[in-house]
């Protein structure tokens, strides 16, 4: 799959795909979350995402034949990302609210790009870049226009912003560890499996750590829309790990963070009162 893809610039087309399965994701927690909590959905999404990848890693015979060495690295991308990135973003979402502590978040993308310089090699070109400021200024405009009215930058130098701004960073890091397990054996299935159980593993050992204890509740109909958009993390996950075993991490990333585009033009048709559509959100997209 990644010949064929490679062959027409595919990456960037599978981290657009990702993307959208992410888009239904978000859309899905959305709706969940009415009724059940966060960490239950992350840890539902963890387990799915987990099992999914070890499975077909089984199945093709890729999680027998791995090596140490990158399933080692797949555990480090899983503790800083699924792990310590998750940590973060629900941490600053309760100490910062939900709208700035996200615009911090969004800055993902210029990590990634310097990190894929720094410590890859990469050398984006001008276009790459361009890209990759519009989308990290679309994604906090798109931001500010949903919090507008709320919006409060009053706590962020009191100790609130180091946790968006460490989540934005190890987010990034975590692709340079899975571009680092590559180098070895290129296995996304079994790194999935990997990253996300220690995921999981991480945000379990750090429950009396987050807001409220880190209580886990899900009504029956929030952990069935927990599970939908489970799958479909899985098969963002996919694309994404599959793109990163050819592609660059400085093209790759940037277009996998498309996500507030697609939630943008499709929430309202499926949230209704829940999102609100203006033209300044459109524009931002």
């Amino acid at each position: 799959m990644p010949a064929f893809f490679s062959s027409f610039g595919g990456a960037e087309l599978l981290a657009v795909a990702s993307s959208l399965s992410f888009t239904v994701t978000l859309i899905a927690l959305r709706k969940g979350m009415q009724t059940g909590t966060p960490l239950a959905a992350v840890l539902t999404i963890n387990a799915i995402v987990s099992g999914g990848g070890l499975a077909i890693a089984l199945f093709r015979g890729t999680l027998q034949s791995s090596s140490l060495v990158p399933l080692l690295w797949f555990a480090a991308m899983g503790a800083v990302g699924a792990g310590a990135g998750s940590i973060c973003r629900m941490v600053a979402a309760v100490r910062m609210g939900l709208g700035p502590s996200t615009l911090v978040a969004s800055t993902t993308p210029l990590w990634g790009t310097l990190l894929a310089i720094l410590a890859l090699g990469e050398e984006p070109t001008a276009r790459v870049w361009v890209g990759t400021l519009c989308i990290v200024g679309g994604v906090s405009l798109i931001t500010l226009a949903r919090e507008r009215e709320s919006i409060s930058f009053r706590d962020w130098f009191r100790g609130a912003l180091i946790y968006p701004v460490v989540a934005s960073f190890v987010y990034a890091i975590a692709p340079v560890f899975t571009k680092f397990a590559y180098a070895h054996q290129k296995t996304p299935m079994a790194g999935l499996g990997v990253a996300f159980a220690v995921g999981g593993a991480v945000l379990l050992a750090a429950k009396p750590l987050l807001p409220g204890g880190g209580m886990i509740r899900a009504t029956r109909k929030s952990l069935l829309l927990f599970i939908f958009g489970g799958v479909f993390n899985l098969i963002a996950a996919i694309c994404f790990m599959t793109a990163l075993t050819f592609g660059n991490l400085s093209s790759i990333l940037p277009v996998s963070r498309l996500t507030p585009l697609w939630v943008v033009l499709f929430s309202p048709l499926i949230l209704g009162k829940l999102e609100r559509l203006t033209w300044l959100l459109f524009f931002a997209a």
